[in-house]
């Protein structure tokens, strides 16, 4: 074999060999890049798996919080069943808070709503005519209802002051939504398994029994008017020719209030009465009737003759929503009675009454009281249990008037003169006068002393401090 061709065969197997050797180093370079990519791929998985083995205790915790807080959930948004009561609870809230419903129409749900939700809105606009207070405690029921419902908004027009002043009673209208929420959830996958739950639960306590509290209904307890005045009602007092009442506007709601709320409880106790199963039951609510009944007669004749009650809504009140009813109920016990006369109770209180207003001065009052009864004493007379009683109403209707007249005597003391050894005389109406003297036609001097002079009237011994 020449040379040349030992060469060219060399050169030959020499490219061979290079192409060879570059292959295989390709291949090898190529088998490290898909390493490297490897090992990046890897250590993002890593660093991906680190992310949820890090996240996953508080995913878990959260998984047990939001399944212990699920039953929470379930109390306070109603499910199917409760949406139906809604009505029925917002008409015993009307019947509590004393509102009158004119209007109830359920609000269309939300028409462009596309997405799923485990909550649906529920709302109704109601209608209702009612003062500012019973407003406030019908919305006060609604807010504060173990189930979650909420007032977003209200229009109110408040009364006209024409109404206001024929009833005594504001009936401002209002429009008000009622919103709540139906908890439906929606099919998702089962739950899984957690390992170690019951002592997982047991270390998030804290957690779950805070999220509890924040869903809970918070309460407030609504006490009611406690003397305020409506503010959509006008609270200008029409002006008076006679003296103006000494009491503000609010002191005479707070009196008017307070007789309306007694006049209530009588109005009970009376149908109590009529619709008592047995006698003794009767009996009983009749005796606790005939002692309140005479007791709201007595403070009902007190406001009317010292005529305090000058603003125009609480005097349309106090004739409309109590003298009204009560004589209404007096007039009807009456009438039961028929010629039985007044109770042995009704007796007793009204002579509990007149002492009072004896012992306090006033006469005209004790005589007011003594006038509503004086037509049927007759009628108790024969009744030996009774027969004191209206004999102490009688004698204590001719000393108040006694009393009366006495203090309507005119009577200037101008002057006493007191000294040892001498007889004391006095200057009564520009008159000398010493003790057994005669003034006027029934009025004895029975004693001068110093800062009283006593006089003997009508068989009473009374004086008259200077």
């Amino acid at each position: 074999m020449s040379e040349k061709r030992v060469f060219a065969w060399l050169c030959g197997l020499g490219t061979t060999a290079a192409i060879g050797i570059g292959v295989l180093v390709y291949f090898e370079y190529k088998s490290i890049d898909e390493s490297r990519a490897k090992v990046a791929s890897l250590r993002v998985e890593i660093e991906g798996s680190r992310k949820v083995l890090t996240g996953t205790g508080a995913l878990e915790r959260e998984v047990i919080v939001l399944r212990e807080t699920d039953e929470v959930i379930k109390e306070i948004l109603p499910d199917e069943q409760d949406v139906n009561n809604l009505v029925r609870d917002l008409s015993h809230f009307k019947d509590e808070a004393g509102v009158q419903i004119t209007g109830l129409k359920k609000k269309a749900g939300d028409v462009g709503k596309k997405e799923k939700t485990d909550f649906d809105k529920v709302g109704y606009t109601l209608n209702i005519e009612a003062d500012a207070f019973q407003l406030l405690s019908f919305i006060d029921k609604i807010e504060s209802h173990s189930r979650f419902m909420r007032v977003p908004e209200f229009k109110l027009t408040s009364a006209a002051r024409r109404q206001v002043q024929d009833t005594g009673v504001p009936r401002h209208r209002i429009t008000l939504d009622v919103e709540t929420y139906v908890y439906r959830p929606q099919n998702g996958p089962p739950p899984l398994k957690l390992d170690g739950y019951a002592r997982k639960r047991e270390l998030l306590l804290g957690e779950i029994n805070r999220r509890r509290q924040a869903l809970q209904v918070s309460s407030y307890i609504y006490r009611g008017q406690r003397g305020r005045r409506d503010p959509w009602v006008d609270p200008r007092v029409p002006a008076h020719t006679e003296t103006e009442s000494s009491l503000s506007v609010d002191e005479q709601i707070r009196i008017v209030d307070d007789l309306v709320m007694r006049t209530q409880s009588v109005t009970g106790l009376w149908e109590g009465v009529k619709t008592a199963g047995t006698l003794i039951s009767e009996m009983t609510i009749r005796a606790e009737l005939e002692e309140s009944l005479a007791k709201l007669e007595e403070d009902v004749r007190r406001t009317l003759e010292e005529g305090q009650i000058r603003y125009v809504p609480s005097d349309r009140r106090l004739h409309n929503e109590v003298v009204t009813p009560v004589n209404a109920i007096r007039q009807a016990m009456s009438d039961i009675q028929g010629n039985e006369g007044p109770t042995k109770e009704s007796l007793t209180e009204l002579v509990h009454s007149m002492r009072a207003n004896v012992e306090h001065g006033e006469y005209t009052m004790a005589q007011t009281a003594f006038d509503t009864v004086e037509s049927r004493l007759a009628l108790a007379d024969a009744d030996p249990l009774r027969k004191p009683l209206v004999d102490e109403l009688r004698r204590l209707d001719v000393q108040a008037k006694d009393l009366s007249d006495f203090e309507k005597i005119p009577m200037v003391i101008k002057g006493v003169a007191i000294g040892e050894g001498m007889t004391p005389v006095a200057l009564i109406n520009d008159s000398t006068v010493s003790e057994g003297d005669l003034l006027g036609k029934e009025l004895v001097v029975r004693a001068i002393k110093p800062g009283a002079i006593e006089f003997l009237f009508r068989g009473m011994i009374l004086e008259r401090r200077y």
